[in-house]
């Protein structure tokens, strides 16, 4: 029997977070050096094991298989951008008249209210480490139709603010939930 040897990628680093949001004139946001953490979990449909058993002995099996309804992302963010804590948790920034461009503050959604969140696809860049360190490629992996659930704040004397922006991507019917791309260089 020949073994086929599989390609190995050594993945470090998020070198890149893209967020576009899903609407007729959509906003881009691309965040570098920013994004510390994230951490993808499937949102999983169990499948189950259901037996016919007599006494000592299982007769048969009727098994049905685990299927991914899509991800949780947790992104943990060195620093904080407004805009897109805004976008994942649902609230208003509130900007300067004169300057639109100047970020005043932020106004989480109204309590008892429904939040309407708009959709948005994330892009997570890493990177493909060589033996000396350098970068050899990068790959990038897509999340679709993500929304945002409300921020968790933790504050503390002598520490950075990191906050964690958690996202629950959900693909529509026949799409995928995760698309790998592997590319020579980031994109322009």
């Amino acid at each position: 029997m020949a073994y086929e040897t599989p390609i190995e990628f050594p993945l470090a680093n998020i070198v890149r977070v893209e967020i576009e949001t899903e609407e007729t004139t959509p906003k881009q946001y691309r965040l570098t050096d920013v994004a510390s953490e994230a951490e993808v979990t499937a949102f999983v449909s169990e499948g189950q094991e259901n037996e016919l058993r007599v006494r000592d002995t299982i007769i048969a099996q009727n098994n049905t298989e685990d299927i991914v309804k899509g991800y949780d992302i947790k992104l943990v963010s060195a620093t904080m951008v407004p805009e897109v804590l805004a976008l994942v948790d649902g609230g208003a920034l509130r900007v300067d008249a004169e300057d639109p461009t100047g970020v005043l503050g932020y106004d989480a959604p109204p309590v008892g209210a429904p939040v309407n969140r708009k959709p948005f696809t994330m892009n997570i860049y890493t990177e493909e480490k060589d033996t000396d360190g350098s970068t050899k490629s990068y790959v990038k992996f897509s999340y679709l139709h993500c929304k945002g659930t409300p921020v968790n704040y933790s504050l503390q004397d002598g520490q950075f603010f990191a906050p964690e922006l958690t996202s629950k991507s959900r693909p529509r019917s026949g799409e995928s939930p995760v698309k790998i791309d592997f590319l020579t260089e980031l994109p322009a």
